[in-house]
């Protein structure tokens, strides 16, 4: 899975289009000389980042952070709320301002 290729894709009732994308942000590395050749070769962290954006007809998006254990759940639970217009608020998923 690519953090440049939406994980899933669905339409609302109102014909907004959403991407969903879900990725791990990477750990920062402490300072020092070799701080941006650390940073890309870095683990990524524990917790998945999942993100719900739509363009047309005016820019809007979501953000959470979940578990590895309950990515599949949350991204689920997001796509269903999404395509029955809901606001999406997943159980297991904490949003993020």
């Amino acid at each position: 899975m690519s953090s440049l290729r939406p994980s899933a894709r669905t339409v609302a009732p109102d014909g907004r289009r959403w991407e969903i994308y879900a990725y791990r942000a990477r750990v920062v590395p402490e300072s020092g000389p070799l701080r941006r050749l650390r940073q890309v070769f870095s683990r990524p962290a524990g917790d998945w980042t999942i993100e719900a954006l739509s363009f047309a007809p005016y820019p809007m998006g979501y953000k959470w952070t979940t578990s590895p254990e309950s990515k599949g759940q949350v991204l689920a639970r997001i796509e269903g709320q999404l395509a029955r217009g809901e606001t999406p608020m997943p159980r297991n998923a904490k949003q993020i301002l």
